[in-house]
């Protein structure tokens, strides 16, 4: 019979996690060229592939597993040129302990792009 320990469990989580996370990068990339071609232009393939896993590990050490709201936060981090885990700015948000993961997700990506409607972007 196998036996694992609690460590060989956790770290077989995180391994599947990242590849669950690599796979979900690979997917996105080329949705992301297609859609915004311009701004994905500024990025060569590496680059935006690192920023991509980057991202999807901080979505999912926050709680967000959703794929599509993922894209719009990878989306958003290629927007602004900035992490938007570390951004003080969205702070409010993410660090709000009453908000479902969910929840926290679609009122950033709402935000911003209320915020950037506003300002008379795109």
């Amino acid at each position: 019979m196998l036996t694992l320990s609690p460590s060989q469990r956790a770290m077989m989580a995180s391994q599947m996690e990242a590849r669950r996370a690599m796979k979900l990068a690979d997917t996105l990339q080329p949705e992301l060229r297609a859609q915004a071609p311009d701004l994905m232009s500024a990025y060569d393939k590496d680059q935006a592939h690192g920023t991509l896993l980057d991202t999807i590990s901080k979505c999912y050490a926050q709680g967000i597993h959703d794929e599509d709201q993922i894209l719009n936060i990878c989306y958003i981090r290629f927007i602004i040129n900035a992490d938007v885990f570390t951004n003080q700015s969205f702070a409010y948000i993410l660090n709000n302990r009453l908000m479902h993961p969910y929840a926290k997700a679609r009122h950033l990506i709402l935000s911003f792009f209320a915020i950037n409607a506003m300002r008379g972007g795109t």
